[in-house]
């Protein structure tokens, strides 16, 4: 919301009022609102009566009509939950068929309906496109027509919330609330209880632009509310009285005689509303977040997906120290605290489970007892076979390091305690979980990436198994016969676990890389 402050010079009765000393300002200001006074009762208007510093019925009786004909409208405005909901009218209002079925089809619940049946590349492409036609519709003449129908609206808003109710009840005790059936009995007043009232009325009334055609406005309101809670006839009959009001000063006079300041004027705040750039930024972020929603929800699945084809089940032993458990102390210190903890979990139970189990009964037979036709080819297989084995005490150190009675799981403990008030210990919390993370990356990272060269080894043997000539492992019938079981079937099982469990950690690394 754009607002400007109007700020008067000053007036002729400030500028003469400056020419006299103090001893003869009191005597000058006094014969100056008696002037006030002389050029109000001009007017006709009898709303205050000077001598004896009273506001009179009159006066309570235009505000109650005025209340008579916004008041309807106060619980429309004021109980509307939403308080943007009044932006969303007026841009929906003057969209285009068009556009209004692209902005159905970008709101959330129908991108999660189209995730459904559609990959989510092809879907973020055609959400994007959707949202840049939907923008293209509109353009400068739209973009300003908009804008200042909703601030004639936020005008509106302002001027019908006003709490006439509580001004009208200082001149009749009896007044009840949203009752415009009451019949008030209005009486004088001191005019000074009401003085900021007034103030506060004559700001919102005049801000208002009195000369200007209001049925789009009410039009809008009708249309999405099913109600008219302004009368159209009622309010351009109060609009001539407001204008009559304004351009005769009555307001700014009766002030300047109540607070005994001559030199008092209005001061306007002119507002200038511009809302389609917020309403961009919204959709904008709708799109990305429910994007991001359905990619971290297939993400999991996937995840879960995986681990239950690798362990039978998606709930996987983890890690004592390294865990999300041990993050909860750094969440309530605002700290990232523990980045890689499911990942670090699965390697380590695949170490175990898997690595240490078949795996290493496939290596020992094929690099052990096979017979290669020359050491360089069986390297890479053995030496990521023997890597694998490594990392997994790595891991156990690793996560041992960081237990309380550890020296760096008790240096983490003693600054997790500080960071609660010293900014410093914070940043080292930070220093220390950055190269914790790093350590965690780096295993998973060089464990993934020795699973690949395992992997493929694997399938080579796979092929070369059933090679009139083997080019890799010449024994083949003399291991067929020491194995327990087939050689091709285990080296099958183990290439389609190792698939998997590289899968499983793209899910974790591939953004990293």
């Amino acid at each position: 919301m754009a607002k400007r402050q109007i700020s008067k010079k000053p007036g002729l009765i400030e500028r003469l009022l400056n020419l006299f000393s103090p001893s003869d300002e009191e005597s000058q200001k006094a014969r100056f609102l008696k002037g006030v006074n002389k050029e109000l009762s001009k007017t006709k208007v009898k709303f205050y009566k000077y001598g004896s510093g009273e506001a009179l019925p009159q006066l309570a009786k235009f505000f109650f009509d005025v209340y008579k004909t916004v008041g309807p409208a106060q619980p429309v405005f004021k109980n509307t939950p939403n308080p943007n909901a009044f932006k969303y009218m007026v841009i929906d209002y003057h969209l285009s068929d068009v556009q209004k079925e692209l902005a159905e089809s970008l709101e959330e619940e129908s991108i999660l309906e189209h995730a459904k049946n559609m990959p989510i590349k092809d879907l973020a492409v055609q959400v994007k496109s959707e949202l840049a036609a939907y923008m293209n519709g509109f353009d400068v003449d739209k973009i300003t027509k908009i804008d200042m129908v909703y601030t004639k609206m936020s005008l509106l808003i302002a001027f019908c919330t006003f709490d006439y109710y509580f001004l009208l009840k200082k001149f009749d005790s009896g007044m009840q609330e949203q009752n415009f059936s009451y019949v008030p009995h209005f009486e004088s007043i001191r005019a000074e209880y009401i003085l900021e009232d007034l103030k506060d009325f004559t700001a919102v009334a005049w801000a208002l632009p009195l000369d200007e055609d209001w049925s789009e406005v009410f039009k809008i309101l009708k249309e999405y509310r099913n109600v008219q809670p302004i009368v159209p006839n009622t309010w351009n009959k109060l609009l001539n009285v407001l204008r009559k009001y304004r351009d005769k000063a009555v307001f700014e006079m009766i002030i300047q005689l109540i607070s005994k300041d001559p030199g008092y004027q209005t001061v306007i705040e002119v507002h200038q509303e511009h809302i389609i750039d917020d309403q961009f930024d919204k959709m904008r972020k709708t799109v990305d977040t429910t994007l991001q929603r359905i990619q971290t929800e297939r993400k999991n699945s996937k995840i879960d997906e995986i681990l239950h084809s690798i362990f039978g089940s998606d709930t996987v032993s983890k890690l004592k120290n390294y865990s999300e458990e041990g993050n909860k102390s750094f969440e309530k210190r605002n700290l990232s605290g523990y980045v890689y903890c499911a990942p670090l979990g699965y390697l380590k139970s695949f170490l175990l489970d898997y690595v240490k189990r078949y795996i290493r009964e496939f290596c020992d037979l094929v690099l052990v007892r096979g017979q290669w036709v020359s050491a360089a080819l069986s390297t890479p297989m053995s030496d990521a076979y023997h890597e694998l084995l490594a990392v997994s005490n790595r891991i156990t150190e690793f996560d041992t390091a960081l237990s309380d009675d550890s020296e760096l799981g008790a240096k983490i403990k003693v600054y997790l305690v500080r960071a609660e008030r010293d900014i410093e210990a914070k940043n080292i919390l930070k220093s220390v979980t950055k190269d914790i993370n790093e350590k965690a990356y780096n295993m998973l990272s060089s464990a993934t990436r020795n699973l690949i060269v395992l992997g493929k080894n694997t399938k080579n043997l796979l092929e070369d198994i059933d090679k009139k000539e083997p080019e890799l492992i010449i024994n083949w019938p003399e291991l067929i016969h020491f194995a327990d079981q087939s050689i091709k079937e285990m080296g099958i099982n183990i290439y389609k676990k190792i698939y998997l469990f590289v899968n499983l950690m793209k899910c974790f690394l591939t953004n990293e890389e």
